[in-house]
């Protein structure tokens, strides 16, 4: 702890002693003081101590007192006059006021102790106040603990006891709680503003995060102090400490670090209970889209006993990342994912319970439904897409795919939306054209050939007998079935589909010859069209299958 150059001198004590320059530097630091008479080895002076020297055989031509008036470690030199210097020389004042370096002048009468002993005292006075401070802060914030307070309560105290404002990120980023001392400081949209103006503190959050150190800026007139909220070495948030830069003490910085360390056990009591509930409820929702429950009665009370309603409208939605990869990065990238989902559901105004996959997530969610049953397709696709942005604003380097299954009011009907679901992920790659949503109704040509499946008709005997002719390819190796399946997705436009394939149209309508050929259909019969549509989505299901 340490004291102002400018309190040291307004010490009783000090009350004759004179500024003869540097007094740019009043606000440096004094960690300690240091009595030397003969200046022999300027480089053992350390930083923050604060000299005092009678001047023995300094002169206006000493190169090394003007070397010493540079060093930017010390916090300030005091010289007495009379002794062997009458008057401080002008080139010292020169220099000191060039190096902002407090350069006070002491009259003989002031002996050393009585100087060394008023400014260690205060020193120690100050450490005494920062000890009392720091305990009785951290006393405070222990007790909201023990107490099992809200978090907000902790903010709300925290920004008393430091007279600041207060805002807690979480591990994603996210503003989890704030309290305001101030009225010109606004919190919109995961922003700060002070006076209508963003704060930077994006920038000093990364490098908090990344360095698990403090950091700061000053910012108009306020000082932004950003704090790591650590436990067990992992980072589970950030503290941000908003106030005036007049106003702020560095005994702050300890009540800071205890406040973080108070919110590390609360998150780390977030965490345990999540955990709980995760278990409980994917144990619940594992029963559920599996089908494995006894009685729908009792299935129904048990949803109540979680505060969980099954008798509303419910769809199954499926979360997968795309490229995933069983290897720690992902792994970590399921659990942001649940994280961010966890987040916007938490604020949705609806029911939901989570689980967790290898590769993502399996949501049990409610669904708003007014009289048309469409409703309740849009309002599971807005859902899905609201999801996407919310995983997109933050993580748009990690591609998701969200699969939604129709939505059912009776319970024993969820494991087939949960069904649907997995179908409309694990399917979607079979789409010609790509998209991150799709609903079950968006595989439409597949429904029928999963229902020949599941009823245990062959779908490889379906699709050679229709297109197995066209599978073998020609000796040129041009690919018929995707050349026939772009005809079909382009509406039998030639020129669309010739573009896409990178053909002269003439070379596309020799082609589509050779598939008639080939395959004994009629390309302009309606039903021989849709025969072969059935039979490309047979054999690429059957691929998916067999993969």
């Amino acid at each position: 702890m340490s004291i102002s150059v400018q309190e040291a001198i307004s010490l009783p004590v000090m009350k004759e002693a004179k500024i003869r320059g540097g007094a740019g530097g009043i606000d440096n630091q004094i960690k300690w003081v240091t009595i030397v008479e003969i200046i022999e080895d300027i480089n053992r002076f350390q930083e923050g101590e604060f000299l005092i020297t009678t001047g023995y055989g300094l002169n206006e031509d000493s190169a090394n007192f003007k070397k010493l008036l540079t060093m930017k470690q010390l916090s300030g030199v005091a010289i007495y006059s009379g002794f062997y210097l009458q008057d401080i020389p002008q080139a010292f004042i020169e220099i000191a006021n060039q190096y902002q370096l407090p350069l006070i002048e002491l009259p003989t009468h002031i002996n050393f102790s009585s100087i060394t002993k008023s400014i260690l005292q205060q020193i120690l006075n100050k450490q005494m106040e920062v000890t009392s401070f720091s305990l009785e802060t951290h006393k405070q914030l222990t007790s909201l603990v023990l107490k099992n307070e809200q978090e907000n309560k902790i903010s709300t105290t925290l920004a008393e006891l430091i007279n600041s404002s207060i805002f807690v990120l979480n591990e994603s980023d996210e503003f989890a709680y704030y309290a305001y001392k101030h009225h010109s400081l606004l919190y919109s949209n995961n922003a700060i503003f002070i006076n209508n103006r963003s704060i930077p503190f994006i920038p000093l959050v990364q490098k908090c995060r990344s360095r698990k150190q403090p950091s700061e800026l000053e910012w108009d007139i306020f000082k932004v102090y950003v704090h790591p909220i650590i436990a067990n070495e992992h980072y589970h948030g950030t503290l941000i400490v908003i106030t005036e830069i007049e106003k702020w003490q560095d005994v702050y910085i300890t009540t800071i670090e205890h406040a973080a360390t108070v919110y590390a056990i609360e998150f780390l009591k977030e965490e345990a209970v999540k955990q709980t509930q995760i278990r409980l409820q994917g144990e619940f929702l594992e029963e559920i889209i599996n089908g494995s429950f006894q009685s729908t009665s009792l299935i129904i009370d048990r949803g109540k006993k979680l505060g969980y309603d099954l008798s509303l409208h419910h769809a199954v939605l499926q979360i997968k990342l795309e490229k995933y990869e069983e290897n720690e990065f992902f792994k970590h990238q399921v659990e942001l994912l649940y994280n961010h989902v966890l987040t916007y559901l938490d604020r949705s105004n609806r029911q939901f319970m989570l689980r967790t996959r290898l590769d993502g997530l399996i949501i049990l969610t409610e669904v708003k439904v007014t009289k048309k049953e469409e409703n309740a397709i849009e309002d599971s696709i807005r859902l899905a897409k609201n999801l996407l942005n919310h995983w997109q604003q933050r993580n748009r380097g990690i591609p998701i795919i969200i699969g939604v299954g129709s939505a059912y009011k009776n319970v024993n009907q969820l494991s087939d939306s949960a069904n649907e679901a997995k179908y409309a992920v694990d399917l979607s790659n079979l789409l010609l054209v790509k998209k991150e949503i799709i609903h079950y109704n968006d595989l439409a040509t597949f429904h029928l050939l999963l229902q020949m499946k599941e009823l245990g008709i062959s779908l490889a005997e379906f699709y050679e007998e229709q297109i197995g002719s066209l599978l073998e390819g020609s000796k040129h190796g041009i690919d018929y079935v995707h050349t026939l399946e772009l005809y079909f997705k382009h509406n039998l436009n030639i020129q669309a589909t010739a573009a896409e394939l990178f053909i002269h149209r003439h070379t596309l309508k020799y082609r589509l010859r050779q598939i008639e050929s080939r395959s004994g259909s009629d390309l302009n019969s309606a039903d021989a069209r849709l025969t072969l549509q059935l039979a490309i989505a047979a054999y690429k299901l059957e691929q998916y299958f067999n993969s």
